[in-house]
């Protein structure tokens, strides 16, 4: 059996990082084409028991089933009522927001995770970092465009996602590392299907015509799909190595949009997504430095 070296390990798992975006991003590309003739409620229901079966079996296979219980722990539960609302919107956002747009914003989060770090949990930000921030937030006005005549309620959604989004990726680093990264994803799929019934029902199950059941299934096999390729990308190291690779979700979201949507972003809309790929590189060039010297003392 050949061992892989380092080197091949990283570039493998950066392969895997970009089939996870290809794959998240088709996933999107089927809800949209949806265009708000399913309700949100019976989409989430209708992926979330794929997916949720999917990772019960990848769990299975890794025999992690006897950590079933930590399924209920208090932080994984907080974390994946956040993921849950953070999906409800990002469905919405997405029927009403061209998805280059959406996806762009999105990639946001980790500078709103160093923000909501230093102002709640006390962690020393450099000059370097806040400047990184700064230029991600200058890229999501590039992208939205504030002015009364562009500025739409749904723009205000993907803001909310970014902050929800945040504030539960702050609450997966307290979650206890005894609990395996799989049994976290497997319980929010869970808890993100067993609330997507639930609003279901409040909304209303329809019967699906083929192509809605369709769409439907594709996007929940290349949900499926991504969950994974991240699963792979994982076991073959450190997320910061291949982290850089997710950059890629941008360009492939401005390729569904051109060919399947017709949404051609404008000059200033490529320039936001450039800046908030570029700050988010840097962000993780300057992580990976402090690392290293932490790791040097």
């Amino acid at each position: 059996m050949t061992t892989l070296s380092p080197t091949q390990d990283s570039l493998r798992a950066g392969l895997f990082m970009v089939a996870a975006a290809a794959s998240f991003v088709t996933n999107d590309t089927f809800v949209k084409l949806l265009d708000g003739s399913v309700p949100v409620g019976e989409i989430i229901a209708v992926r979330g028991t794929f997916s949720a079966i999917l990772l019960a079996a990848a769990c299975s296979q890794r025999k992690l089933f006897f950590a079933t219980p930590l399924v209920f722990a208090r932080s994984v539960l907080a974390r994946s009522a956040f993921d849950l609302v953070a999906t409800v919107l990002f469905i919405v956002a997405l029927i009403h927001m061209p998805i280059a747009n959406l996806t762009s914003i999105i990639q946001t989060v980790p500078l709103a995770v160093i923000v909501m770090a230093f102002l709640f949990l006390g962690e020393r930000v450099g000059w370097r970092r806040i400047l990184a921030v700064i230029a991600g937030f200058i890229g999501v006005l590039l992208i939205a465009r504030p002015a009364p005549q562009t500025f739409s309620i749904y723009e205000m959604l993907a803001l909310g996602i970014v902050l929800l989004a945040a504030v539960r990726d702050i609450m997966t680093r307290r979650i206890p590392a005894k609990v395996p990264s799989l049994i976290v994803a497997f319980a929010n799929a869970l808890f993100v299907t067993a609330g997507g019934f639930v609003l279901g029902v409040i909304q209303g199950f329809i019967g699906l015509e083929l192509w809605q059941l369709g769409c439907l299934t594709a996007a929940s096999l290349f949900l499926g799909l991504g969950y994974v390729f991240m699963v792979m990308t994982l076991r073959l190291g450190e997320i910061a190595v291949s982290a850089p690779f997710r950059y890629v979700n941008v360009l492939f979201s401005i390729f569904s949009g051109v060919v399947v949507f017709g949404e051609i972003p404008d000059l200033w809309a490529l320039a936001g997504m450039a800046l908030i790929v570029a700050s988010g590189l840097y962000t993780i060039h300057r992580e990976r430095m402090i690392r290293r010297r932490r790791a040097a003392c």
